[in-house]
């Protein structure tokens, strides 16, 4: 999975479910304020929680930009191996060549057994 800060409006990537969560632990007694307000005081109550949320989405945006910049400029991988085995069919006709100008056809599939190692280079980026 790709590291995706998203926008600072929280609607994609990590900045979206920071806010998703902030907004479903944070919302519920403001909501219940602007449920319970009298109707003139209910568009203050609805702007408070609107600004709240609009709070949260800034917040939300800066943590995941942290995050995900950290991760990146810091985060090393050492000792990883993969191994697998590797087939490569080679199929085909030999060509025809003296003394005896016939050919003969090929089949074979060789497997190999491979381990990659991975090494602290430097290169490379984490996504």
């Amino acid at each position: 999975m790709a590291l995706v800060i998203g926008t600072p409006a929280a609607d994609t990537g990590l900045s979206r479910a920071i806010f998703t969560q902030l907004d479903l632990l944070l919302s519920p007694p403001l909501q219940a304020g602007v449920d319970s307000a009298s109707d003139e005081a209910k568009p203050g109550a609805q702007a408070a929680l609107d600004a709240a949320r609009g709070g949260w989405r800034n917040l939300a945006f800066a943590v995941a930009k942290g995050v995900v910049d950290h991760l990146v400029d810091n985060l090393e991988i050492n000792d990883v191996s993969v191994q697998g085995s590797v087939s490569v069919p080679v199929a085909g006709s030999t060509g025809a060549a003296a003394p005896a100008l016939h050919t003969h056809t090929v089949g074979i599939t060789p497997t190999i057994t491979v381990t990659l190692a991975q090494n602290n280079s430097g290169t490379g980026r984490v996504r």
